[in-house]
C-alpha cells in the first residue's frame, strides 16, 4: 500500500457523463506534493474545500478515484450534483484552482500476485472504483477474472457502459452486466459459476450494499470473501 499524505492538485475541468453526474479531473503533472502521487486501483482520497457553515462534518469528503493509476496525466472522481455546501463549492471550482487532497486510502484493491477471481457488485455510483480497477486490469493485460454487475434505476443514469462494454469485448476474462433493476441472486447465478469460488466486492450507498451483502451471503458465500465499502452521504 502507498502511504497516505497531503498533496495539492490543480482542478482541470468537469464533464457531465449521465443525468446529474459529473467527472472531475485534477492535474497529476503540475502537482504540489512530496514525491510521486501513487495509488492503487480502487482506492480513495479525501478532498478539502474552504467551505463555511459545515462545522458538523468539516471541510473534507471522501471520493473514490475513478481513473486508473496508469492514466498518468490526471486523477478523476465521479459524483452527483447536490445541494450541500460542500457539493456547491466543488461544482463551482474554477480551472487551475489548487485543491488539497489526502490519501490514497482504502483496501478495496486487487492482488495481482494471487490467482483470485472477483465479482463486483455496484448499485449506482458505486461503480466508480470498479471503473478504475477494470481499466487498470485491461491496460496491464492482467489475466484476472472479473464479473461486474452494475445496477441503475434509469437508462439516463447508467455510467461507463460504452467504455466498459468495449473493454469486455477485448478481454474475455472481464464480463460486464448492466441492469435497470436490483441485482439479485438469479442475475448473479446467470453469469457466475462456482459461486463460492470468488471474492465479492460490494460498493455503494449503505442500504444498498447491506441488501446485496444479504443476497451474497444467502447464496452460501463465506463472510471472509465478502468486502464492503459504503459511500457516505454529503
Amino acid at each position: 500500500m502507498n502511504e497516505a499524505k497531503y498533496f495539492y492538485l490543480n482542478f482541470i475541468k468537469k464533464e457531465g457523463i449521465a443525468r446529474d453526474v459529473f467527472t472531475f479531473y485534477f492535474d497529476r503533472v503540475k502537482r504540489r506534493s512530496v514525491g510521486k502521487l501513487n495509488f492503487l486501483a480502487g482506492q480513495y482520497v479525501h478532498i478539502y474545500l474552504p467551505v463555511i457553515n459545515e462545522k458538523s462534518r468539516g471541510n473534507s469528503r471522501m471520493f473514490t478515484i475513478a481513473s486508473s493509476p496508469l492514466e498518468k496525466d490526471y486523477i478523476s472522481i465521479v459524483t452527483k450534483k447536490g445541494n450541500s455546501i460542500f457539493k456547491k463549492a466543488l461544482f463551482n471550482l474554477k480551472p487551475k484552482t489548487s485543491v488539497k487532497f489526502y490519501g490514497p486510502s482504502g483496501s478495496l484493491v486487487i492482488d495481482e500476485a494471487k490467482k483470485s477471481s472477483y465479482v463486483f457488485l455496484a448499485p449506482g455510483i458505486g461503480i466508480t472504483p470498479f471503473r478504475s480497477i477494470i481499466k487498470y486490469v485491461s491496460q496491464k493485460d492482467l489475466n484476472i477474472p472479473i464479473v461486474l454487475f452494475a445496477s441503475f434505476s434509469k437508462k439516463e443514469e447508467v455510467l461507463f457502459s460504452t467504455e466498459l462494454t468495449s473493454i469486455s469485448k477485448t478481454y474475455p476474462n472481464i464480463k460486464i452486466v448492466y441492469a435497470l433493476n436490483r441485482i439479485n441472486e438469479e442475475l448473479i447465478k446467470k453469469y457466475v459459476r462456482n459461486i463460492n469460488k470468488h471474492l465479492y466486492y460490494i460498493v455503494g450507498p449503505a442500504l444498498a450494499i447491506a441488501d446485496l451483502e444479504e443476497v451474497v451471503s444467502g447464496m452460501g458465500v463465506e463472510s471472509w470473501k465478502i468486502f464492503l465499502e459504503d459511500f457516505e452521504g454529503y
